[in-house]
């Protein structure tokens, strides 16, 4: 957690350093940082058995020889590269496939590799060679393609041989961005689109939800419940059930034993969506006119509710703790811009206020019942990290205001003095409170 803060209040000097026009100063916090972690480094003692990753890694090498000598005579009869990636993809894919039939549990790991490094060299091939335009259409139909082979190895193969249960959940990812795809594909305003997948996550999030909040009955209760029992006249109390049908007690023995990958890619599509947004946002922010401000904001407030749903079922991360404090912010900074016709020193005086006043309600947030329940001291600390940052970007619109810099300067040193201070103490009040998880 410490490296985590003071990574981010560094990165946020060298944009402020960036911001200002003194960008060689933005070295001095980088070399800092640089210095950290290579004493860090350094003093960490790191023992390899040579041996043991010799006899895990040595297949791997001995097919990277076999693949490059293959690509090599490939090339020599004038191949293209687009064609060489594919008979690659097409020769690892066979191979996995056959290390399914044949239970060849080495093969099923290598193949399996190489057939994703061959998706990614195809792309990468897509892109240097100018195909740009057509980069989004190579990357759809890889994933279908990629989609149909796993359905065939759990439909198909499945039959004569038991296939790993991983790949179950990564057909339902596959598909999940299936959909995604299908609908960027089918609705070209950008907008709108991001709020259909984000609501759509939202959907199978709660979907989650309700299910974990079915408890499905032990065997062991189960055959404590006999007819003797209920003739007997006995009063039987079982768990409260919000489901009563075997279809999904069977989805929720799926969802409790999902893999913490899985797991986290189902949060990184909430994040990933989110990015989109803004980063389609700040590019078209020059033809304000036709940002479509309801969709806009209907997605924002998706991703705020699928971080709620996630922390009820466990599925979030730090990175999505962090990223939710940070795109609340960003939302409105957006809002003040538009309000105020991108007037910055209004932006700035309010953003100011506002940033002062989310930091002291740190001190009373954790006495709401509602946030109680939904916050820990670890999210307090993300709450502080997102004021830091905020403080960063209104002292970079200071800056940019018509005020008169020797005035900027005494307002910018009043302002960081006066939130460092109520960032100090609101640090030390989180720290004494022991109700906070």
């Amino acid at each position: 957690m410490a490296l985590l803060l003071l990574s981010t209040v560094v990165i946020w000097f060298v944009l402020f350093f960036y911001g200002i026009g003194l960008r060689y100063l933005a070295l001095i916090p980088m070399i800092f940082i640089g210095i950290f972690f290579g004493y860090y480094g350094a003093t960490q003692t790191i023992k390899v058995k040579w041996s043991e990753v010799l006899q895990k890694y040595s297949l791997y090498v001995a097919w990277i020889i076999i693949l490059a000598g293959l690509v090599g005579m490939l090339n020599y009869f004038w191949m293209d590269a687009t064609y060489t990636a594919l008979w690659i993809l097409s020769l690892n894919l066979v191979l996995r496939i056959i290390s399914s039939l044949a239970e060849y549990q080495d093969g099923k790991a290598v193949f399996q590799l190489w057939f994703y490094l061959s998706i990614l060299f195809i792309l990468i091939t897509a892109f240097a060679f100018g195909w740009r335009a057509a980069l989004g259409n190579v990357f759809a139909m890889l994933r279908v393609m990629h989609l149909a082979i796993t359905a065939f190895i759990i439909f198909i193969v499945n039959i004569h041989k038991d296939v790993e249960k991983y790949l179950r959940y990564e057909l339902g990812i596959l598909s999940l961005g299936t959909i995604f795809l299908f609908v960027f594909d089918q609705i070209k305003n950008v907008y709108i689109s991001l709020s259909i997948n984000a609501l759509l996550l939202t959907g199978l999030y709660y979907l989650i939800y309700k299910v974990f909040q079915f408890t499905p009955q032990s065997d062991e209760k189960k055959k404590n419940i006999s007819v003797r029992r209920i003739l007997a006249g006995e009063r039987i109390t079982t768990e409260k059930k919000y489901f009563r049908s075997a279809w999904i007690e069977q989805l929720y023995g799926f969802l409790a034993a999902m893999p913490g990958a899985t797991k986290q890619i189902l949060e990184l599509f909430n994040i990933v969506l989110v990015t989109i947004l803004i980063i389609y946002y700040i590019w078209h922010v020059g033809s304000f006119a036709n940002i479509n401000h309801i969709f806009y904001r209907l997605t924002i407030l998706a991703f705020v509710a699928n971080v709620l749903l996630l922390k009820k079922v466990w599925y979030n991360s730090i990175l999505q703790n962090l990223v939710v404090f940070l795109v609340i912010n960003f939302a409105i900074y957006v809002s003040l811009f538009s309000y105020f016709n991108g007037d910055i020193g209004a932006v700035a005086s309010r953003g100011i206020f506002r940033n002062i006043f989310s930091t002291a309600m740190i001190f009373y947030a954790h006495r709401v019942p509602m946030l109680a329940k939904i916050f820990n001291k670890t999210d307090y600390m993300y709450w502080i990290v997102s004021c830091v940052a905020a403080m960063v970007v209104n002292v970079i619109l200071l800056i940019y205001t018509q005020l008169p810099g020797e005035l900027i300067f005494f307002l910018v040193l009043v302002y960081v003095g006066l939130q460092s201070m109520i960032v100090y103490y609101a640090a030390r009040y989180l720290g004494r409170i022991q109700t906070l998880n």
